[in-house]
């Protein structure tokens, strides 16, 4: 196995992304304050998870394909610097328009780190490691949920809203001196073998535009619970915001485990991510029904939240960490990430503009109750992509 010259990229990369995940989640947290003092209403912070969504899916495309012919420590300190500035100027509270454009710098600034870090990964090392590199890795989105929950809320509650993204902000610019000091002689190895495929001629390979369509639907699922789900608990139950954190918190708890439990699931399934993905949309079909239905318990609603994170965490790794992996031969690992995650965050953008408006108007049940049935048909894309890829497996292996 290869080993980094620099054993400090490893672990700071996982901090560095848990960095950015607390400096996005803070909305979040800040939004039932922002809704309770007539800064924001619902529609509001849902057009902010919306952009940020589709400027971040945009991003991703961009930034990944930059990532393939550019340092990464050039790309992930970039990206850090201007999340540090968005965070840290929004936390003066500009005009709705001015918050807009400073939300979405900060969507478009995260997505240069994740494409440059499975770069850094995959050059470095051999593709069995690199695969269980990128299953610690993804952690790092959960690391980042727990600890954003419990800082913003305790910053909130102490300091007031103005700290939710001034302290986060604070912490991305660390990174940026952490990187510039430890990271810059980093690089993405190049494969003897690599030969390059062009964008468009990978999104006619039929195995990704298979891929994308529970790419995209997962993405209307995964983002908007972290997004909502603060409001959810406060307006639905009547609990105040450090009350609500004791259920808040058990979703990416849960979703850590679902994180965690990759590995072990995808072996299981035989190292097919198709397969692991089929089966983790069930829960998120069946975990989705009982939100539908009225009332229910607070502790209640926070297992089934937390069963669907898990869930579509599991189909976040397969399909965005994993998946891309196929294409290390070509080169195109960062390209690949981009498209799919690009297509997951297109995804989370128009569930975020659509849900703002249904919850203004009629509740969360219309949000649930789509859960159920797009993990269902995601489920249809994915089986005949299993199929394709045991296909293919079985000619290879004849061959």
């Amino acid at each position: 196995m290869k080993r980094p010259k620099n054993g400090f990229f490893f672990p700071l990369c996982y901090v560095a992304y848990m960095s950015i995940y607390i400096a996005r989640l803070n909305l979040s947290t800040a939004s039932p304050g922002l809704i309770q003092l007539g800064i924001l209403d619902s529609a509001q912070i849902g057009l902010l998870g919306s952009t940020f969504s589709v400027v971040y899916a945009s991003g991703r495309l961009i930034n990944g394909i930059l990532s393939d012919s550019r340092p990464p420590w050039v790309m992930i300190s970039s990206g850090l610097l201007f999340a540090a500035v968005s965070n840290l100027t929004i936390g003066f509270f500009p005009p709705y328009i001015g918050m807009l454009l400073l939300w979405n710098t900060n969507a478009f600034a995260q997505p240069m780190l994740w494409s440059s870090i499975l770069s850094v990964i995959a050059g470095t090392y051999d593709e069995q490691t690199a695969r269980r590199k990128n299953s610690i890795m993804v952690t790092s989105v959960a690391s980042g949920n727990i600890l954003g929950i419990l800082l913003n809320t305790a910053v909130i509650t102490r300091f007031g809203l103005r700290y939710a993204f001034v302290i986060p902000g604070g912490l991305t610019l660390l990174c940026v001196l952490a990187v510039l000091l430890t990271m810059r002689n980093v690089r993405a190895a190049k494969s003897d073998e690599k030969k390059h495929i062009p964008l468009y001629h990978l999104l006619r390979e039929r195995e990704i535009r298979l891929a994308l369509a529970p790419a995209v639907l997962h993405g209307m699922i995964k983002d908007n619970i972290t997004l909502w789900v603060t409001v959810y608990f406060v307006s639905k139950f009547g609990i105040d915001l450090q009350g609500s954190a004791y259920f808040v918190l058990l979703v990416p708890v849960v979703g850590l485990f679902g994180r965690l439990l990759h590995p072990v699931c995808y072996q299981l399934c035989g190292e097919r991510e198709h397969r692991l993905s089929i089966y983790a949309f069930l829960i998120c079909a069946a975990a989705a029904i009982p939100l539908c239905f009225d009332p229910i318990l607070p502790v209640a609603a926070a297992v089934c939240l937390g069963l669907i994170y898990a869930a579509v965490s599991i189909i976040n790794t397969s399909l965005l960490s994993v998946f891309p992996v196929r294409f290390q031969a070509t080169g195109n690992i960062a390209s690949v990430s981009g498209v799919m995650d690009f297509a997951a965050y297109l995804g989370a953008g128009i569930g975020s503009l659509v849900y703002g408006v249904t919850i203004e108007h009629f509740g969360y049940l219309p949000m649930y109750a789509s859960w159920a049935v797009i993990s269902l048909i995601s489920i249809l894309f994915l089986y005949r992509l299993n199929r394709l890829t045991r296909a293919e497996a079985k000619i290879e292996t004849e061959a």
